[in-house]
């Protein structure tokens, strides 16, 4: 599972955000050799500070976190399939998308591992 904080709101982010009640609509967008542009969306549960999955229908990424004052902390999960070529893909496309995250935050921004 890839970890990132950004801030919160995102401004100029390949990830666009809804917070309505307490509940957190997305969408993580990013161009990945040989796939093309990849929008994934993802939806979670706000239970006081943390973010709690909710699930979609595949291709969509599980997300969890915790949101600070300011901050948001996020993991992500991608599942594509049970068998062993698309859980591999998932985890290439996990990276490829945290990279891309992470290339777009400005220098101070912390990766989580």
């Amino acid at each position: 599972m890839g970890g990132v904080r950004i801030p919160f709101p995102p401004k100029g982010l390949p990830l666009s955000l809804r917070l309505e009640g307490d509940r957190l609509q997305g969408e993580v967008q990013a161009r990945v050799p040989v796939f093309g542009e990849v929008r994934l969306p993802f939806a979670a549960r706000l239970e006081g500070p943390l973010l709690k999955p909710l699930p979609l229908p595949p291709p969509a990424l599980e997300v969890e976190g915790r949101l600070g004052e300011g901050v948001l902390d996020l993991s992500f999960r991608l599942h594509l399939g049970e068998k062993w070529g698309d859980r591999a893909l998932a985890h290439i496309l996990e990276a490829l998308l945290l990279r891309h995250l992470e290339d777009a935050l400005s220098p101070e921004a912390k990766t989580l591992v």
